[in-house]
């Protein structure tokens, strides 16, 4: 039984980078879903504000949910990619940054970690609700203590390490074209992922 455990134990360790990478995946694609499923409701409202004659009354909600799945998916490639490429040597200063400054690694530094945060607050907010049908009264800590952890373990030193091994660009141009998604699906995590709001 010692020696299953001592492998079990062995494995982990040594599977420890994969599933951590698994795990930054798995929490930026919730911040992302969360961003996702505000944006359909806030293209129904624009949509709809426009006055334009609809062929249907639904036509509205099926054109922003077919756009906030579209785009869904395009950050989580983003997403994906962007792990991908961070097998650069890691910089250890500022400056290093800057050295490979570009579209794609602005991206990186300013739009990863939100989505990402937004991502640990979906899995403290599942928690939550878990422990609200078992142990109400531990429903509010658990789902706190699970977010500042899944935050804290996962989303910002994930953050962290694709900053600092954003590879060298072949110009500073690169990443362009996932900026306009990127960027959107970053302010509506701030916006609607983030427990700020209620306390200013």
């Amino acid at each position: 039984m010692i020696k299953w455990m001592l492998s079990f134990d062995d494995l982990v360790s040594k599977t420890r980078p994969a599933w951590l990478w698994v795990g930054q995946i798995a929490v930026a694609v919730l911040g992302v879903h969360l961003a996702a499923d505000r944006l359909d409701d806030h293209v129904v409202r624009l949509l709809t504000a426009t006055g334009f004659a609809w062929p249907e009354p639904a036509w509205p909600l099926t054109v922003a949910t077919w756009l906030a799945v579209l785009l869904e998916l395009g950050v989580v490639v983003w997403v994906v990619w962007t792990l991908l490429r961070a097998g650069a040597p890691q910089v250890y200063h500022w400056r290093g940054w800057l050295d490979r400054i570009s579209v794609q690694a602005v991206l990186v530094a300013f739009a990863w970690l939100p989505i990402a945060l937004a991502g640990a607050w979906v899995v403290g907010m599942a928690v939550e609700d878990w422990f609200a049908y078992w142990f109400p009264i531990a429903a509010r800590p658990a789902g706190w203590a699970a977010a500042l952890l899944v935050a804290a373990r996962i989303s910002v030193t994930g953050w962290w390490s694709n900053v600092r091994a954003t590879p060298t660009p072949r110009r500073w141009s690169d990443g362009w074209p996932w900026a306009a998604p990127v960027i959107l699906m970053a302010l509506l995590a701030i916006r609607h992922g983030l427990p700020l709001w209620g306390w200013l």
